[in-house]
């Protein structure tokens, strides 16, 4: 990303940390801080002491988002089940198996794969090598867990649907959105109703360097990168109100036709009579980390959630508001997903639907495209 906290002011570093408490609380803004600074010895001020546990967890890929996420919820869920964890970045993978108590570390994905006792899986490496990563665990029969996107071509995508065709082992994927209590409250208010939706996002994302991997012109854009993840929520929230469409109609607004996936406009719509638009701006670097707001109507249901911190929804004469603190957007349940009710676990039809649309709309990105129309197939 375009900050770099060890070069920051010390003094910008504690308002950092400050503002980071109020948002999620002391303990998740140490281990943030913690992965940012590679500092595993900050451990000792936030994990307790975990009685010995079956260590039969691994993760493949020790970035920011293992440190302070995916092991995070997983400690504080099951305390010490972690197996070994592999990155070609070894100072990563060291400072998440110190912090987190891992059995071992493994040098390649070949000795990570075949580590006796492991049973389950999370990949959560760069976007490109999802798919590679998670067939090779489903062939062996190892539950697998995606972060998002799971795919980021067609090749990749038929092959990762076939790959879970012929498993039986469970598939978990990392869209957090619909696991948010904002999302879970206007599902339940809009369920079923079979009317069009209309749902405006607005989200100020993260600044990414030139030289950053994102931009590699192998992992997908922004638009898998980021983007996938108000379209799957859209498609969620479509067959949470009774209809998915099979036609769409898109228009893309390029801000600037040489970075056309950074300050993007994205409206979509549909044979149902959906309007959807979704902006995403990266002019500066949010301080207290990506910002996103939405506002939606569906039939007499009108709701609006501010960055995931409050939600507010009118329906007809009733009105409910409510904040959340610590700031929730899902992560939790969604990373818990392999320890819930299977009631609670995603769709994998509807995580299928949502990659197809995104692949379509990065298609269009890639070729500067401003309007299409497809179909999905389902």
């Amino acid at each position: 990303m375009a900050y770099d906290v060890e070069k920051m002011p010390l003094a910008i570093k504690f308002k950092k940390l400050l503002r980071f408490t109020k948002i999620y609380g002391i303990r998740r803004s140490v281990v943030k801080a913690a992965g940012r600074l590679q500092k595993p010895k900050l451990k000792h001020l936030v994990l307790g002491i975990s009685l010995p546990k079956k260590q039969f967890v691994s993760v493949v890929g020790c970035g920011q988002f293992s440190f302070s996420s995916i092991c995070y919820f997983i400690y504080w869920k099951l305390g010490d089940v972690f197996l070994s964890a592999y990155d070609p970045d070894t100072k990563k993978r060291d400072a998440l198996t110190r912090f987190y108590g891992f059995k071992g570390k493994s040098d390649s994905f070949d000795e990570l794969i075949e580590q006796p006792g492991l049973g389950l899986l999370y990949v959560v490496s760069n976007h490109a090598s999802h798919t590679p990563y998670a067939i090779r665990s489903l062939e062996k029969g190892i539950d697998t867990y995606i972060e998002k996107p799971v795919s980021i071509n067609w090749e990749q995508f038929n092959a990762l649907k076939e790959a879970i065709k012929n498993t039986k082992a469970n598939v978990y994927v990392g869209y957090n959105r619909p696991y948010s209590p904002a999302v879970k409250k206007i599902s339940s208010a809009i369920s079923s109703k079979q009317q069009p939706l209309t749902i405006s996002y607005f989200i100020s994302g993260h600044v990414i360097d030139d030289g950053h991997w994102y931009r590699a012109p192998n992992e997908g854009t922004r638009i898998c990168g980021n983007l996938s993840h108000w379209l799957d929520l859209t498609i969620y929230l479509m067959n949470t109100r009774g209809q998915v469409p099979r036609n769409f109609k898109i228009q893309l607004g390029y801000a600037d036709v040489n970075e056309p996936d950074d300050n993007i406009s994205v409206n979509i719509t549909t044979e149902y009579h959906d309007l959807i638009n979704i902006v995403i701006t990266s002019r500066t670097e949010p301080f207290e980390g990506i910002n996103e707001t939405l506002n939606l109507q569906c039939g007499d249901v009108i709701a609006k959630v501010d960055d995931f911190r409050r939600v507010s929804i009118w329906q007809n004469d009733q009105l409910f508001k409510k904040s959340y603190w610590p700031k929730d957007v899902g992560h939790k349940r969604a990373i818990l997903q392999p320890f819930l009710p299977p009631s609670e676990r995603r769709d994998w039809r509807e995580v299928e639907l949502s990659t197809t649309l995104m692949l379509h709309i990065t298609d269009m990105v890639r070729s500067r495209t401003s309007q299409a129309e497809f179909e999905l197939n389902f």
